[in-house]
Order: C-alpha cells, then sequence, then structure tokens
C-alpha cells in the first residue's frame, strides 16, 4: 500500500488537533485503506509514545466535496465494525 506523505501529514495533524491531542507525542498506524464512492477511507490506530493505544479513528475523505470525515472510538472492534460499515 502506498500513501502520500503530504497526506499522511495533513491527516495526522489534523487528528491530533481533532483529538485535543496536539501537545502529545503521538504514535500514528495505518491499519487499513480502502477506496470508496467518491473518496477514501482509512483506519488510523493512534497509540502515545509508550505504545499504549489512545484511540481508533475511520477517517473518510469525500474528494467531490473535499472534505474530511473522522470518527474515532476507543476500541478495535468497534473501529474494524465502523470501518467496514462506512461507503
Amino acid at each position: 500500500m502506498t500513501i502520500d506523505y503530504a497526506l499522511y501529514k495533513q491527516v495526522m495533524e489534523y487528528l491530533a488537533q481533532y483529538l485535543k491531542l496536539s501537545d502529545k507525542i503521538l504514535k500514528m498506524q495505518v491499519m487499513q485503506y480502502d477506496e470508496v464512492i467518491d473518496g477514501i477511507k482509512v483506519l488510523i490506530k493512534i497509540s502515545d509514545i509508550n505504545g499504549n493505544t489512545t484511540k481508533y479513528c475511520i477517517v473518510k475523505f469525500n474528494n467531490a466535496l473535499g472534505r474530511a470525515e473522522p470518527n474515532c472510538v476507543d476500541n478495535e472492534k468497534d473501529a474494524l465494525r465502523i470501518y467496514r460499515e462506512t461507503y
């Protein structure tokens, strides 16, 4: 899977601000990435510096509207379910 670094950086900065975690050192890992109608969807695992998972975020990028729609949850099971249901 290849992800454009500029997009990756922008998404990660946006999520840190969205979650009010901008003042922390975070590790963000793309777990899944798929094309959907009018854009893409990404499942991201966000951890602190010690590797403790903070959040899972599903972000849908709508190319037609030029915006991102995040949905963040605390556990992986819910994140995977939401990711599968996102079109």
